[in-house]
């Protein structure tokens, strides 16, 4: 019998109301809380406070969304995030080991699917094991559902793990699933090593699947292409994403980081989208609208404006405008990123309907706040009334700086007020989807 973490329903916590929003429109609460009803999943593009030091607002808006809806899957994770260093994205999940294989040199027909093209996309990276390389079975590798992950470890999980086959050659792998503490107990594992030769260039899915045991509820999962000790990896291999998910929970959230570009503004964001590949893009948003139901719920969160405030570039949305840190071409940016995604909506005949922007200016850092924090606040709301779909949250009405650093919640205790620690990322995200 499937047995599910508690969750308290939004639906009888004064804290979710739905209402009409500030600016006009419908409220972004009430987008959160069809997590209640339906599956949503949430795509975050952020700057160096999207995933701090391994938290950032990809741990806080997780870990606000975890104390009112049930987490249905992980996000896409890719094996080779931050070039094998890792980024820390997940919320009690995480992708684990150094680098595999190679993030660059794969067939054009493979490469076409994680491609930054010009741009600098990040994190996401690929694994490529060359024919005649290996990856040895003892390697740590993998995703890892830490002990009480809200996904519910002890429900009934299934792995996806995303691989590109090859039209030649002897690859293998096998996918493997076992506790992650002693006795590292074997949880499900593929029949047999899957070939990577199908006799085509083409993207694949291998889903493992496990039964659900309430006794591994508190207990860590690892998911890996390989058997300890048994089979490791023979090249050619490929991989994209490996992602977890939990198929009896029918409602709930997933969250997803998209960009994180530390030290860069909306411009490198929306810079990098415009020149990620189509197929990249279509690849990663179908994916994430997989294993949503019939009705479709898409939030992309984009969080920014400290960095913009130093932008000298001309913007790069329709208006191009000269100012790079003014209020329009911080709208602007915004704008290219918001046309660029509803592109790859448009080029894959998805309804415009599913998809909705939520821009969050960044945190408060004075009192009163930055002036050009608190234009580009104004300017972005106009924009956001302006779209079917669009919403702001404005984090400087929700809390002070004052009272952020009486909370302690700038890092360094308070000389950084840039940033956050990880009570202030889930300080922040609980005001953000919550208030």
């Amino acid at each position: 019998m499937t047995v599910n973490s508690p969750i308290r329903s939004p639906l009888r916590s004064p804290l979710y109301s739905p209402s009409v929003g500030k600016w006009g429109g419908a409220s972004p609460l009430a987008l959160f809380a069809r997590a209640a009803t339906q599956r949503i999943d949430i795509v975050g593009i952020g700057d160096s406070n999207q995933v701090l030091s391994g938290f950032g607002w990809d741990d806080g808006i997780q870990y606000a969304m975890s104390r009112y809806f049930p987490m249905y899957a992980t996000g896409l994770i890719s094996q080779n995030e931050n070039n094998g260093s890792g980024s820390g994205l997940g919320y009690l999940y995480n992708r684990a080991g150094a680098l595999i294989g190679a993030t660059s040199g794969a067939p054009a027909g493979l490469d076409k699917y994680l491609n930054r093209g010009l741009g600098g996309l990040f994190p996401a990276r690929y694994t490529y094991v060359a024919d005649g390389s290996s990856v040895g079975s003892n390697t740590t590798i993998g995703l890892v559902l830490a002990a009480n992950c809200p996904l519910d470890n002890g429900g009934p999980l299934e792995c996806d793990l995303h691989w590109g086959s090859f039209d030649s050659g002897a690859g293998t792998f096998r996918p493997f699933a076992r506790l992650g503490q002693s006795p590292f107990t074997t949880l499900a594992v593929a029949a047999s090593p899957i070939s990577t030769n199908t006799g085509a260039i083409a993207m694949q899915r291998t889903t493992l699947s496990m039964a659900a045991n309430p006794a591994r509820s508190s207990q860590p999962v690892e998911f890996k292409p390989t058997r300890t000790g048994t089979d490791g990896i023979t090249g050619p291999y490929f991989s994209t994403f490996m992602r977890v998910s939990n198929p009896v929970r029918t409602t709930g959230y997933c969250y997803h980081t998209l960009e994180y570009r530390g030290g860069e503004s909306a411009r490198t964001m929306a810079y990098d989208l415009q020149q990620a590949t189509d197929d990249t893009l279509s690849y990663y948003f179908a994916e994430v609208r997989r294993l949503q139901g019939a009705s479709k719920c898409v939030i992309i969160m984009v969080n920014s404006g400290l960095n913009d405030r130093l932008e000298a570039l001309t913007s790069v949305g329709p208006a191009a405008v000269a100012d790079g840190d003014s209020p329009e071409a911080f709208v602007d940016n915004c704008t290219a990123i918001t046309q660029r995604i509803q592109a790859i909506w448009t080029l894959n005949a998805w309804s415009q309907d599913e998809l909705h922007f939520v821009f969050m200016v960044s945190h408060p850092v004075s009192d009163p706040d930055d002036a050009e924090l608190i234009s580009y606040r104004s300017a972005i709301a106009a924009y956001a009334a302006t779209l079917d779909q669009g919403y702001t949250i404005d984090l400087a009405d929700k809390i002070s700086s004052a009272q952020m650093l009486a909370n302690g919640w700038y890092a360094s205790g308070g000389v950084d007020k840039s940033h956050m620690t990880l009570a202030g990322y889930e300080g922040m995200g609980l005001l953000a989807v919550t208030t």
